[in-house]
């Protein structure tokens, strides 16, 4: 069993030119367990007498990345192949468990799972490169999510309303508000009961978009062919977001992730039927949570830095995420320091957002 512990003392500077703060993995002796926890150094300067040696340049060749979508980092021929069309984010319920399944979640590029409150989690499927008829049940935005989707590059923000002071600070900022309250293509659902009966489809909400709106960038690293996947075995991973268990456990034929909630299958329409929700890759980004200003509700804090777990092919690999501005991609490095980043397998990437507590995050070989 393996456990992250909270990250203490990292100091984040913009220019990177810092003192440095440093974190390290702890082996645990007699079990498999790992715990990663943050370290301060200090660097101390002293004064030296140094000889200068000219050295002759070298030339190296790198070789260029192959083109790839935007969301899932899956390889392409051409960027032609990229649809025209921007990030749409979709804010889904998740609670209670009533709400399942959900619709499209196993057609979303990208899934994040926020806190909302003390007791329930909602979710952000974000689609690009392919879209869900239907897809809900759709809820309220909160204010956390501005930070946290603005590196998706001006998205539609699907969003069934919010109070006056989270519908001020989404219209203030770059997300494209497509709030139910004032466009159209939003329906109630039969056989549901209100708040989590609000539908619409991928299509119409991506019919309300700017003439302006552009594709979105790459948003994560990516292996590229020929890397070596390194990293200690993780096949069954436990995420706990308050009172939302998540449970994934990888299946080595399909290379996904299968995942329950609070100890049921989580499932979702899709194409006529229902299936498991299942991933490719997993990123917990553990995260410290205040209270938002604009509607006293969680707020997770997703700029700055903190520890992170990437599970990919049935490996964990453990470090930090890196992000200065909202508009920054989710830098995954395995430390501050080195800055290596930690590439994802091409694919479909849900990232769990639990709060900063060693408690939160479990994993087994």
């Amino acid at each position: 069993m393996n456990r992250i512990a909270r990250s203490t003392g990292l100091l984040i500077l913009a220019a990177l030119s810092v003192t440095a703060c440093s974190g390290g993995d702890d082996a645990a002796s007699a079990t498999t367990a790992t715990t990663l926890a943050a370290t301060t150094t200090t660097q101390r300067s002293t004064t030296t007498t140094t000889t200068t040696t000219t050295i002759a340049p070298t030339t190296t060749t790198t070789i260029p990345d192959v083109p790839r979508m935007p969301l899932t980092g899956e390889p392409i021929a051409d960027e032609s192949e990229i649809p025209d069309r921007p990030a749409l984010v979709v804010k889904l319920s998740n609670f209670p468990q009533s709400v399942r399944p959900q619709a499209g979640l196993n057609s979303a590029d990208i899934v994040f799972h926020e806190v909302i409150n003390d007791n329930a989690t909602r979710l952000a499927a974000v689609f690009q490169s392919q879209g869900s008829d239907p897809v809900g049940p759709i809820r309220s935005g909160r204010a956390q999510d501005i930070n946290l989707l603005l590196s998706l590059n001006r998205p539609l923000f699907a969003w069934s309303g919010g109070n006056p002071a989270v519908t001020r600070a989404i219209e203030g900022s770059d997300l494209v508000n497509l709030s139910a309250q004032r466009t159209s293509g939003y329906y109630r659902r039969p056989g549901r009961s209100s708040p989590n009966d609000l539908y619409s489809s991928t299509d119409v909400l991506w019919g309300h978009s700017p003439d302006d709106a552009e594709v979105p960038p790459q948003v994560f690293p990516y292996l590229r062919e020929g890397d070596v996947l390194t990293g200690e075995p993780a096949t069954e991973i436990t995420i706990k977001l308050d009172g939302t268990t998540s449970r994934w456990v990888y299946d080595p034929d399909s290379q996904r992730y299968y995942r329950w909630q609070n100890g049921t299958e989580h499932t979702t329409e899709t194409d006529g039927g229902v299936e498991q929700v299942w991933a490719n890759n997993i990123v917990v980004m553990m995260a410290d949570y205040g209270v938002n200003t604009f509607d006293g509700n969680p707020d997770a804090q997703v700029l700055g830095s903190n520890p992170v777990v990437v599970f990919t092919g049935g490996t964990a690999r453990s470090g930090t995420w890196l992000r200065f501005a909202g508009t920054d991609p989710f830098g995954l490095f395995d430390t501050v320091e080195d800055l290596n980043p930690i590439g994802l397998n091409p694919g479909r990437t849900w990232v769990e957002i639990p709060r900063n507590q060693p408690e939160n995050l479990e994993w087994v070989a």
